[in-house]
């Protein structure tokens, strides 16, 4: 302490002997020094000041001396008592790690095969979650899958209580299977919309709401309206299904919990098949309609011809010129030629002038059923150029986009021999029909001829 104080307090008497000097000076050359004698004394006063606060200081050092030297012997006692206490408690950590270690090794020879099984849990536990994720029944239970997530990632031996939940959600799923319940649920709508509406549902298989099919999605756990419902029948029996009360109502269940009715969806209808056909499948329609409409007509025209003809058999003394048979007699008799082959020529010649009548048409709707399937390769043949087109752009990693193709150029071959089968039955049917009358007119022309050459004979 000394030391530090005594070169500050020489530091100031060089200081002050140095105004001294000058302040001598100033006297020596000036007689009036006031001020220079009130800076002395203000120097000599602090001096002064400081020498006391430094003298006080130095004091209160060597009362404080005792209580930091007993503060110093407290802390090296405390210090030596932690350092046992360390000890102590390290060989106590070393001790229970080695029982801890012979205790595992118990349980894990008294475990044995139980590992094993608490392995096999894990397992069953991942692949009943997965199935839960996809059940219909979580509609219903939407929290339930999430229950087996910790037994299912744990690598700890399960407790009772998760063996016990797992067990109970297992008995949840087969018991629920053969239930049909009722409950309220968010249901999203084919616009995106949720609406809270009545769900009932069929055991773990089908979903209806609003008389409506229902699909469960198992990333959003919702319940979603089918797009494309099932035919008209199904929809009738879910609208009964749900209006029914109580009792035995029949519904339309999909065993394969719903995959067959978002199938179901993306088959197209009839008027998404015509559409796939284009304008070559519409050609096709159009040709089928045109040779259906001109075998109708003929079909129609060649049953009044028959009736006409039976009329003119029951009485052929008087012919009449509405018939092809009454036409044809009376071109024989009016030909009153004494040479009996000029007669017989001319009624070969009527007779040939009927067969255009009975023939007419047969020809074009020959000629449509065998063009119909010729236009459908030519579709399928154009719908395959396309599909290749679109794997030279896209490649071949979609497959989807290879069998659609193909099937919408496969389109217009269904739609040529759907139309070519029916016109070739109907071509078949009008043919037979001209012929069999035909051969009546030609028959009965002959007959003219015999009796003819029988009464000359006479």
């Amino acid at each position: 302490m000394n030391t530090t104080i005594w070169p500050c307090r020489l530091q100031r008497l060089l200081m002050a002997c140095a105004v001294i000097g000058v302040l001598g000076n100033s006297i020596s050359s000036q007689a009036e020094t006031n001020p220079f004698d009130q800076l002395l004394q203000q120097v000599r006063a602090q001096h002064a000041q400081e020498l006391a606060q430094n003298d006080e200081r130095v004091q209160s050092f060597k009362r404080n001396v005792a209580a930091q030297q007993q503060q110093l012997t407290d802390a090296k006692r405390r210090l030596a008592q932690l350092k046992k206490n360390n000890r102590r408690l390290s060989d106590s950590l070393d001790s229970n790690e080695l029982k801890l270690a012979g205790t595992e090794e118990q349980l894990r020879l008294k475990s044995g095969d139980l590992g094993e099984m608490f392995g096999v849990v894990r397992q069953v536990a991942g692949e009943v979650q997965a199935t839960l994720k996809q059940s219909l029944i979580s509609a219903q239970y939407p929290e339930r899958a999430g229950q087996l997530t910790e037994l299912a990632n744990s690598k700890a031996l399960p407790n009772v209580d998760q063996l016990e939940d797992f067990w109970h959600l297992m008995l949840q799923e087969s018991g629920e299977t053969g239930q049909t319940r009722r409950f309220t649920a968010q249901v999203v709508q084919p616009d995106g919309r949720l609406e809270d509406q009545a769900v009932i549902r069929v055991g773990a298989f089908t979903a209806l709401a609003a008389q409506q099919y229902l699909v469960f999605e198992s990333d959003s756990r919702r319940l979603k309206v089918l797009p494309v419902q099932p035919p008209r029948r199904f929809v009738q029996v879910a609208s009964e299904f749900t209006q029914a009360p109580s009792g035995l109502i029949p519904v339309m269940v999909d065993p394969t919990r719903g995959q067959l009715l978002q199938l179901l969806s993306l088959t197209p209808n009839l008027s998404q098949r015509l559409q796939q056909g284009g304008v070559i499948g519409y050609c096709i329609l159009a040709l089928g309609a045109i040779g259906l409409l001109l075998a109708l007509v003929r079909y129609l025209v060649l049953s009044g011809i028959n009736r006409r003809i039976g009329k003119q058999l029951a009485n052929m003394t008087e012919p009449l010129p509405d018939n092809p048979l009454g036409r044809i007699v009376l071109a024989f008799e009016n030909r009153r030629h004494p040479d009996f082959k000029a007669r017989e020529a001319a009624l070969e010649e009527a007779v040939a002038a009927e067969v255009p009548v009975l023939e007419r048409w047969n020809g074009l709707i020959k000629l449509l059923a065998a063009v119909a399937p010729l236009l459908g390769l030519l579709g399928t043949v154009i719908g395959m150029i396309l599909t290749f087109q679109s794997i030279t752009l896209f490649g071949t990693s979609d497959p989807k986009l290879m069998a659609g193709g193909i099937s919408t150029a496969l389109v217009t071959t269904v739609l040529g021999l759907t139309v070519a089968i029916p016109l070739l039955f109907a071509h078949a049917l009008v043919s037979a029909r001209s012929r069999w009358l035909f051969d009546v007119v030609e028959h009965q022309s002959l007959g003219l001829i015999v009796r003819e050459q029988s009464g000359a004979g006479a």
